[in-house]
């Protein structure tokens, strides 16, 4: 089990794990809604409204994205050292990522009931609330953990002159910004002060599993998360 704990963890593991969440997203979307922009995640359209810069049209996107990942697939092999991929640690990853999901879901409900704030998710279908559970563990947690809060920590760490203090730093505000994301653009939610800081405790919970246990798990861990608390 050794290996399975750093193959996991590892960036060639984050980019495989990322494809089937990606390909099942858009794929749950085009069934799900009749005009391209209708229901997306907020860091989704983020992402795609910068790669349009690019001069890319819309409807290829995602196909876009889905070569990225290839691409960047050999990239991160490279960079993991040693680590091999196996199927059956797939399937543990999954199996690991939705007991966190259970205990973070557990954690979080609990903050919701002595707040009194209501865990109900938007007014759309099932099927709709499932793509953007997928969506928001996808990319929230490319935006918010693999790019902003490295980015944080490398602008802070120069500056602070301590790596825990530019760690500090830059999860409080990754987590922070995290947070406020949800109550910007046209389908934000309404501002609440508690709502606030219970997605800043989220943003931090999520950062946390993200030091110890890597992209992929942290990314299923919040679709998952939102499964329960959406669908």
């Amino acid at each position: 089990m050794s290996n399975y704990w750093r193959f996991s963890r590892s960036a060639y593991y984050s980019v495989v794990a990322a494809l089937p969440l990606l390909v099942a997203y858009e794929i749950l979307v085009i069934l799900t809604q009749s005009r391209y922009w209708s229901l997306r995640n907020a860091a989704d359209m983020w992402i795609r409204t910068f790669l349009m810069a690019f001069d890319l049209q819309a409807q290829h996107l995602a196909f876009v994205m889905i070569g990225i990942l290839f691409a960047l697939i050999p990239l991160a092999k490279s960079y993991s050292t040693g680590v091999r991929l196996k199927v059956n640690y797939f399937a543990l990853m999954l199996a690991e990522a939705f007991v966190y999901s259970l205990l973070l879901g557990g954690l979080l409900q609990s903050i919701l009931r002595v707040s009194g704030l209501s865990s109900g998710g938007p007014g759309n279908g099932p099927l709709q609330n499932f793509a953007l559970s997928l969506g928001a563990g996808l990319f929230e947690e490319i935006i918010f953990r693999v790019l902003l809060l490295n980015l944080l920590f490398l602008l802070l760490k120069p500056l602070l002159k301590s790596k825990v203090s530019a760690a500090v730093v830059s999860v409080l505000v990754a987590s922070f910004l995290f947070s406020m994301s949800h109550y910007i653009g046209t389908m934000a939610d309404q501002w609440e002060w508690y709502s606030f800081m219970f997605r800043w405790v989220a943003g931090l919970l999520f950062t946390v599993l993200y030091f110890m246990r890597g992209f992929a798990i942290t990314a299923y861990t919040h679709a998952l998360y939102d499964i329960w608390v959406l669908v």
